[in-house]
């Protein structure tokens, strides 16, 4: 039985993806015109075609999140659109990457909703279904494998581990979908029940 904790070398393709990336990552770092942030930005989903899916959870995510922030609405705009595609190439993650989306992504989108620029609305509008998809499938996948672990007899057996991980979640989701829905959470959500 080969030991699950050694980390598997990427291939010779994946390492020259790797080292691409990189490059491209650190120019956009240092370009000030909105054009070529969005060259970068097709040049990422171009590179995610051919990556790895750890390679596109790992580097290509993070990085298109942080253009998000960026101050010219064409880039935001083609960040989203990069980030749902990206996204959804994904088949295979670690059940460590289950949560990304209400841990990570809708957090990371969540202001484009509102954003001052219609190209930026609009695009969100036309990429939000395929972003919901491929959230559903990423927690049915975390939900099957913490299914198969329950069943597996991995979990507890006093269920408090259960307990705290629905409530957590019950809790991440109201969170988000609050948000999203455009509700502003009162001080007296944040005070304990008496």
């Amino acid at each position: 039985i080969p030991n699950a904790n050694l980390v598997s070398q990427p291939s010779p393709t994946q390492s020259s993806i790797i080292i691409l990336l990189q490059v491209v990552f650190s120019s956009v770092g240092h370009v000030q015109r909105a054009s070529s942030k969005f060259v970068a930005l097709k040049m990422m989903h171009r590179i995610a075609l051919f990556s790895s899916d750890e390679i596109r959870l790992q580097r290509i995510v993070p990085f298109v999140t942080s253009l998000l922030q960026d101050s010219e609405p064409i880039v935001r705009a083609s960040g989203i659109s990069v980030l749902t595609t990206v996204l959804s190439l994904v088949t295979t993650f670690p059940p460590s990457d289950a949560m990304i989306f209400p841990r990570y992504v809708f957090k990371k989108v969540a202001h484009l909703i509102m954003d001052a620029s219609l190209i930026v609305r609009v695009a969100f509008a036309q990429n939000i279904a395929l972003l919901a998809e491929t959230a559903l499938r990423f927690l049915d996948v975390g939900h099957s494998v913490s299914l198969y672990e329950a069943v597996a007899g991995r979990h507890s057996r006093d269920g408090s581990s259960r307990d705290d991980k629905a409530g957590m979640s019950a809790t991440i989701f109201s969170e988000e979908a609050a948000l999203l829905l455009g509700k502003q959470k009162s001080p007296a959500d944040d005070s304990p029940a008496s």
